[in-house]
C-alpha cells in the first residue's frame, strides 16, 4: 500500500511539474507575442528597444572598463567631493588647470556653438566626483561632464556629456498621435568635421550613422549620431567610438565617447 501511495505521489509531483513548465513557457511566449504584435503596430517601439538594448550593452562595458581603470588603493570606485582630503582636492584642481580646462576648450572648440552650456561656468566649485582613479566628474546645472585620463595619467578628453532633460525624453517613447518629425539638425559632413577636430581621426561618410530621435522617442527633431569603424558589428556597441545626440535646435545633448579611444 505504501509502494502504491509513492507511486501515486511522484505520479502527481510529475504532472504538477510538468504543467508548470507548460504555464511558464506559454508565458514567455504569450509576452514575445504581445511584443511582437505592438512592435509591428508601433514600428518606432522596435528602434526604441534596439537602441535601449545597445545603451545597456554599452553601459555594461563602460562599467567593466572603469572598474579595471580603478586602483587598488581604491576600494571605494566613487568618491564625492565632499568625501575628498583637501590634499588630494589640491593635485585635482592642478589637474583641471593644467590638463581637463585646455581638454575642455579644445572640445568644445570641435562642436564650437552646439555645446549646451558656457565653457566659463566650468569650474572647481563645479567637481562632483572622482569614479576610480581616471574620470572626473563635473556638474553645471542639470548637465553632466566627466573628463579622462588614460592609465597613465596623460591623454586628458572629454569622455562623457549628458543633460538630464535630454536624458528623459531620449527614454520616453513619442506621445500617441505625435507626428514624428524626421528632420535632421546637422549633417554627415558637419559630423565628420567635428569628430576630426574632436578626436584628430578622420573617418569616411559610410562610417557616420544618423537616424533622426523622433522615431524613437520623444525628443522631435534631433538626431542620433554614432561613429562606427568601416567593418565593425554595429551590434555590439563596444565597436562605437562615439555616440552622440543633437537636440531640434542642433545643440549637442548627449556625448559618449569609447574610454579605449
Amino acid at each position: 500500500m505504501s509502494k502504491e501511495n509513492n507511486n501515486a505521489g511522484l505520479t502527481r509531483l510529475l504532472v504538477w511539474s510538468a504543467l508548470l513548465l507548460v504555464i511558464v513557457a506559454g508565458w514567455f511566449w504569450f509576452q514575445r507575442a504581445r511584443r511582437d504584435v505592438m512592435e509591428h503596430a508601433n514600428p518606432a517601439l522596435r528602434v526604441q528597444l534596439e537602441r535601449e538594448g545597445q545603451i545597456e550593452a554599452f553601459n555594461s562595458t563602460t562599467k567593466k572598463v572603469m572598474l579595471n581603470a580603478a586602483t587598488n588603493s581604491q576600494p571605494h570606485l566613487i568618491h564625492r567631493a565632499s568625501e575628498l582630503p583637501d590634499e588630494q582636492k589640491a593635485v585635482i584642481a592642478k589637474l583641471f588647470s593644467e590638463k581637463f580646462r585646455p581638454a575642455l576648450l579644445k572640445w568644445a572648440s570641435a562642436y564650437s556653438n552646439r555645446i549646451p552650456f558656457d565653457v566659463s561656468e566650468v569650474t572647481m566649485d563645479k567637481f562632483h566626483s572622482t569614479l576610480g582613479s581616471h574620470m572626473f566628474t563635473f556638474m553645471i546645472g542639470d548637465t553632466t561632464l566627466t573628463f579622462m585620463l588614460d592609465r597613465n595619467g596623460e591623454n586628458p578628453r572629454v569622455g562623457y556629456m549628458m543633460v538630464r532633460q535630454a536624458a528623459v525624453a531620449m527614454n520616453q517613447l513619442p506621445a500617441p498621435g505625435t507626428q514624428p518629425n524626421l528632420a535632421m539638425p546637422v549633417t554627415s559632413s558637419q559630423v565628420l568635421d567635428m569628430v576630426a577636430a574632436d578626436t584628430g581621426t578622420a573617418y569616411k561618410p559610410n562610417e557616420v550613422i544618423i537616424r533622426p530621435t523622433g522615431k524613437a522617442s520623444a525628443m522631435n527633431g534631433g538626431a542620433f549620431v554614432d561613429i562606427l569603424p568601416t567593418g565593425a558589428d554595429q551590434n555590439n556597441f563596444m565597436n562605437y567610438k562615439i555616440s552622440m545626440t543633437f537636440d531640434s535646435s542642433g545643440k549637442l545633448v548627449d556625448y559618449e565617447r569609447d574610454p579605449r579611444f
